[in-house]
């Protein structure tokens, strides 16, 4: 197969898998399987550099916005981590970072806590906000809820600007405590810990036993990961005793053993000997690690090597196997979504897996259940991938009495309309399918949608079984009057469904967008259009008939797969006309104006990279920041197209590669005197 085909088809899954993922809340692919794609793409990027796509899935990170609270971007990188699955895969990693350097390499291991990732800033030692860790770049603001959590300090003891990263998290012996309370409400302490960070009420978050461990601290400072820690802990920051740092200098090392009592230390070939031991001893802990994290600890070599998009390359995740279980498969459900496509469920004899009782898991499609040779009554393996996602892993023993494998239907349970194949999945193409219009109705109204929370499943279910809605814009043009009468409708309800919808007029155009559903149109691409001036359906329908995909490929954080969806959709006629249909209804079809940045826009057209390390941009995403707010684009790889070079100590092989293209070459001093009006 051509090599350029084979990674637009692998990031065509992966685009579709992150968006079920990280927009949807419902993963569609095991996380093994996911895994298994993005390192053969990854892969494939190593060896033919020259094909890989500005907006590859292998950069994006995923998201956990939500949009019943504020949305604030974040100043400091909060990227995801890459991980391995093997001591050997760890091993290479180490040896070809300290090979790859003249500086020298020292390594800390930290657990990973399995909780929620929290950004905290503070102002002169004073917290200011504390935001969710979001899609990398935007988190939620729960300033309020976090306060209520004894660990965190509110005012540090210097007045110092930091950020500070760290993980929510909740004990194992808390958790099941509080849980009594609630007759075993919760399924496990992650799930209840972040549910906690988003209560609207933070008097109640502050009954909830919450946790916090710092393990990264962002501020101007010439030091090492490990002397951040310990600054961290001098400043009041819970800092987590289990780390081991590792390296050559055994001065360095007996150092920091008096400033982290508890810390173990070692050369850098003991690395894998600690993870192996640790791993070993973590059901000990009165706390979840779903894996450990070994990163560089020098700043400057950190900066050396640099990021991608998606994670640091100077940082890694050794995760742990999954928690498995055996049962029984007693049956499989067909699920139809509101895009068509066709789900099959494992419905499971309930078993106990990491704190939780997994009762459904996922089967993916029918290349899935023919590779494991899955059927109804097979004793199979239960795991919890990343502790979190249920799969079917194998079969341990065919039913006796029926060893056959189990074949999806050929027809939707539904609407009885013929499934179609489409590379691993089957469809219903139905587009009036009552299931698919059901689940296109109810993801519309959703919170985090359009939020019109009288409108729950149930509701909507009784409308469309008596016939008061058929469609979406149904919902705005139907009758409430005539549910008077109705079992469970009374005056008082009546009223609260009619001010409920109509106060979802008022939602904007970037969320109206959203709850439509578009398959590969999520939050993310939505904003992206936005600001790239794509902001309102008029736009965006007039660049959709050109059938000029590249209108919208050349977005950042597009690509092909995003752009020809977004062409599909606008050019399919009943789309087009639920479009219309809400514009009838009131909705709002364009995003409000932006007001002109008060920063002149001094860098319009250039394009920068940064390197080095600087003395008032740590990170070197504050200095990204101002260049973006005055009009510049900064890229992470300097070409023939780069403008400006903004060039500190360690700047390393870009500067070569800078002044060989004759790039103007910027300093810190120079760029600071360039941001002044």
């Amino acid at each position: 197969m051509d090599i350029k085909i084979k990674i637009e088809e692998i990031s065509a899954k992966l685009l579709k898998y992150q968006y079920h993922y990280y927009v949807l809340a419902d993963p569609i692919v095991s996380d093994n399987e996911y895994d298994r794609l993005f390192d053969q793409l990854l892969d494939i990027e190593k060896k033919y550099p020259e094909l890989t796509q500005k907006n590859s899935p292998t950069k994006r990170v995923g998201s956990d916005l939500d949009n019943t609270f504020a949305e604030m971007e974040h100043s400091v990188s909060v990227l995801s981590l890459d991980k391995e699955y093997t001591g050997e895969g760890i091993t290479k990693w180490v040896d070809k970072i300290s090979a790859g350097s003249d500086m020298k390499a020292e390594y800390v291991v930290e657990e990973k806590l399995d909780g929620a990732s929290i950004v905290l800033y503070y102002k002169k030692g004073i917290l200011e906000t504390a935001l969710t860790r979001g899609d990398g770049v935007r988190g939620n603001v729960v300033t309020e809820n976090v306060r209520t959590i004894g660990q965190i300090p509110l005012v540090l003891p210097e007045e110092i600007d930091i950020a500070v990263r760290g993980e929510i998290f909740i004990k194992k012996s808390e958790f099941e405590r509080f849980n009594k309370k609630f007759e075993n409400k919760y399924s496990n302490p992650r799930n209840l810990a972040a549910g906690s960070l988003r209560n609207l009420r933070s008097s109640i978050v502050a009954g909830v036993p919450l946790n916090m461990f710092a393990y990264e601290g962002y501020y101007k400072n010439g030091k090492g990961h490990v002397e951040i820690l310990s600054d961290l802990k001098a400043l009041n920051f819970p800092v987590n005793k289990n780390l081991a740092l590792f390296s050559g200098d055994k001065n360095f090392l007996d150092q920091m053993k008096k400033e982290l009592p508890g810390i173990t230390t070692g050369s850098v070939d003991k690395i894998f000997d600690y993870i192996e031991n640790h791993t070993k001893e973590r059901d000990k802990l009165d706390y979840d690690i779903d894996g450990l994290v070994i990163k560089v600890n020098g700043i400057a070599l950190r900066e050396e090597l640099g990021e991608t998009s998606h994670h640091p390359r100077w940082a890694i995740a050794y995760k742990f196997d999954s928690p498995a279980a055996e049962t029984i498969l007693e049956d499989i459900a067909i699920q139809v979504g509101r895009n068509g496509r066709v789900s099959p469920v494992a419905i499971l004899a309930p078993v106990q897996i990491a704190g939780s009782i997994v009762a459904r898991a996922t089967l993916h499609n029918q290349e899935y259940i023919d590779i494991l040779e899955l059927g109804i009554g097979d004793r199979v393996s239960i795991s919890k991938r990343g502790d979190i996602i249920p799969a079917v892993e194998r079969v341990i023993e065919k039913d006796e009495k029926d060893p056959s494998i189990y074949k999806i239907r050929s027809d939707c349970p539904f609407c009885g309309t013929e499934f179609v194949k489409d590379g691993a999945h089957h469809f219903c193409k139905n587009t009036e399918c009552p299931e698919r219009l059901r689940r296109s109705i109810v993801f519309f109204v959703a919170k985090g949608q359009m939020d019109i929370d009288t409108l729950g499943e149930k509701t909507i279910e009784f409308l469309l079984e008596k016939g008061f809605i058929k469609s979406i814009p149904d919902i705005y043009s139907f009758d409430q009057n005539k549910l008077l009468g109705e079992e469970g409708f009374k005056e008082k309800k009546i009223d609260n469904i009619k001010n409920s919808i109509e106060e979802s007029k008022g939602n904007d155009f970037a969320t109206v967008f959203t709850a439509l559903g578009f398959e590969g149109i999520g939050k993310v691409a939505v904003s992206d259009l936005i600001k790239n001036g794509f902001d309102s359906f008029d736009k965006i329908r007039e660049a959709a008939e050109t059938g000029d995909i590249e209108l919208f490929s050349d977005i950042p954080g597009f690509g092909d797969i995003t752009a020809r969806f977004l062409i599909e959709h606008f050019s399919d006629k009943d789309k087009l006309k639920l479009i219309d249909d809400l514009a009838d209804a009131g909705l709002r079809m364009r995003a409000e104006e932006r007001k002109n940045p008060e920063e002149e826009q001094v860098f319009a057209g250039d394009i920068w990279v940064i390197t080095g390390s600087f003395e008032n941009f740590n990170p070197r995403s504050i200095a990204a920041e101002e260049i973006e707010k005055r009009g510049g684009k900064v890229t992470n790889t300097v070409t023939s197209k780069t403008t400006h070079l903004l060039a500190g100590p360690g700047a390393g092989s870009k500067l070569d590669k800078a002044e060989k293209l004759k790039i103007k070459i910027i300093n810190e001093k120079t760029f600071i005197k360039l941001l002044k009006p």
